[in-house]
């Protein structure tokens, strides 16, 4: 159960809105979302780049794909090597036991505020019925917050561990050093900070159109194996609905002002050099993305892979 929580936490890496609705009183349609992809071109395409920083020091920055599958998590080649290259490993989190208990205990409600007395009896059986696969009885799910429940359910059911965790672990096998650039609990505030109100939204949003999020899913995977960052953004906003706001503020929240965050606290690592980052691919494009913002501060940033 931890791993999976942990899993699940390690998924903010933005927003793939599903999109056939069902038939219960908090759906609402989609629409055509209102794409604006304004980042450099060269930073358009790659998962694996070269950092070299002011002082001459060389790292690497590695997008990821938080999910398990064998295409994606059998590294290619050139990533590979670079890996093992590398004497530092730094990802968006290393957990700590404690955090892990901490991050589990936030995920379920302890003031009696259950689940199935927030939403509809309809929504409720649909939020069971998509989180059978992962394994949660309906007791349990009864006692998570909407945001756990969302948050969950935004990604497949698959028990393996994902990308950014196998490279944890052949780091540490290697006896790298590991550091994180955020902490669990700074993660999972992002959700839990959220109103009640904005927590069942996207509960709601999520669970109505589940299936087309399933199928957005494997776009994401397929535009991550060809590389395309800047296919992988301009998907993650291509369904919206009419009041969008929530959506809005959550983006900036997950990716520009992490974006922000993980870039300085990343660089002191550059500079020591013979580091390997791994991040979540869509931090790396963009104009406010990892990448320019490593640029921008006199970083030359070459593409590898």
């Amino acid at each position: 159960m931890i791993r999976r929580l942990l899993d699940v936490v390690l998924l903010l890496l933005g927003l793939c809105l599903p999109a056939i609705a069902e038939e219960m009183p908090e759906c609402r349609p989609l629409q055509a979302g209102r794409v604006e992809y304004d980042g450099p071109s060269r930073f358009d395409r790659g998962l694996l780049w070269e950092v070299r920083a002011p002082n001459g020091s060389t790292s690497h920055v590695f997008g990821t794909i938080h999910v398990a599958d064998d295409d994606i998590v059998n590294l290619a080649e050139p990533v590979n090597a670079r890996l093992e290259a590398s004497r530092t490993f730094v990802m968006e989190v290393v957990p700590e036991p404690e955090e892990i208990m901490e991050m589990a205990a936030m995920m379920y409600a302890g003031d009696g505020e259950t689940l199935d007395a927030l939403i509809s009896a309809p929504l409720f059986q649909r939020v069971v019925e998509i989180l059978a696969a992962y394994n949660l009885p309906e007791v349990a799910i009864a006692s998570m917050r909407p945001w756990s429940a969302y948050l969950t359910m935004s990604y497949p059911a698959d028990m393996r561990p994902v990308l950014d965790l196998r490279l944890l672990e052949q780091a540490m096998a290697a006896g790298m050093e590991t550091h994180g650039l955020e902490s669990l609990l700074e993660q999972g505030r992002i959700f839990s900070d959220l109103s009640t109100t904005d927590q069942v939204r996207l509960l709601a949003d999520t669970a109505c159109h589940h299936d087309r999020l399933r199928a957005d899913m494997e776009v994401m995977k397929r535009l991550y194996l060809a590389r395309d960052l800047k296919g992988m953004f301009v998907h993650g906003q291509l369904q919206a609905f009419a009041d969008n706001e929530l959506y809005e503020q959550l983006s900036d929240r997950l990716l520009v002002q992490r974006n922000e965050v993980m870039a300085e606290r990343m660089q002191p690592y550059l500079e020591a050099g013979g580091a390997f980052v791994a991040v979540g691919a869509m931090h790396l494009p963009g104009q406010e993305g990892i990448l320019n913002r490593l640029a921008k501060a006199g970083f030359k940033v070459e593409r590898v892979y």
